[in-house]
């Protein structure tokens, strides 16, 4: 545990974002002059460096009582920052906004592109989509939260959560109801990906 006020660190550290897991309120609380009095916390991160599988980290960190109530778990992403020779040592950067993050490439995972070139035809409906923050290590695209409702022909419909590379073309196809052609791997129902190409040449998914 590590990164409370540590100058060098926040200084010459690599920039990363987190996602926040947990927040652990000690009972050490400090107030200077008349600034806001500041709640000394333990965070539980998630971190996320270009080219880098993530890792957990825990950091000790002062927050103004008053912002404890904007750092929600599982929602919260704050930007980090990582000696690049000692992960364990971890800063959060509060003065900056958390960056976006290539991926790194997962050993054994189906990519994106194997599955729109060896997948079977099926449509997704986007139920929920959010930005990751984090681009894909393959594409480079942006990478995005969908919860998608998977139509696949003579299958009862199924409901996801998946993680697709999303073109900057296609942002206006990302609200709830949107109905999008997409590839299923064979026996791997989870495996869905979208098939934007298609979507914005205007065929299949009701385009």
């Amino acid at each position: 545990m590590s990164g409370q006020g540590n100058p060098q660190l926040m200084a010459t550290g690599q920039l990363g974002r987190a996602e926040v897991m947990n927040v652990r309120v000690t009972g050490s609380s400090i107030q200077s002059g008349g600034a806001p009095p500041e709640q000394v916390c333990v965070f539980e991160l998630m971190v996320y460096l270009d080219n880098t599988p993530p890792f957990p980290a825990e950091v000790r960190k002062r927050v103004p009582i008053y912002a404890l109530a904007n750092i929600q778990p599982g929602q919260a992403v704050v930007a980090v920052r990582v000696d690049p020779a000692d992960h364990s040592r971890v800063g959060i950067d509060f003065s900056v906004e958390p960056p976006s993050v290539r991926l790194a490439q997962t050993p054994g995972k189906i990519s994106a592109q194997e599955v729109l070139e060896r997948g079977d035809s099926c449509e997704a409906v986007i139920v929920q989509s959010q930005p990751l923050g984090v681009k894909s290590s393959v594409s480079g695209l942006d990478m995005y939260a969908f919860l998608l409702t998977v139509l696949v022909p003579g299958q009862a419909p199924y409901q996801i959560q998946v993680g697709n590379p999303v073109p900057p073309e296609a942002a206006p196809l990302l609200f709830p109801g949107s109905r999008l052609p997409a590839k299923v791997m064979p026996g791997s129902p989870n495996n869905v990906v979208i098939n934007w190409q298609s979507a914005l040449s205007g065929h299949g998914g009701g385009y």
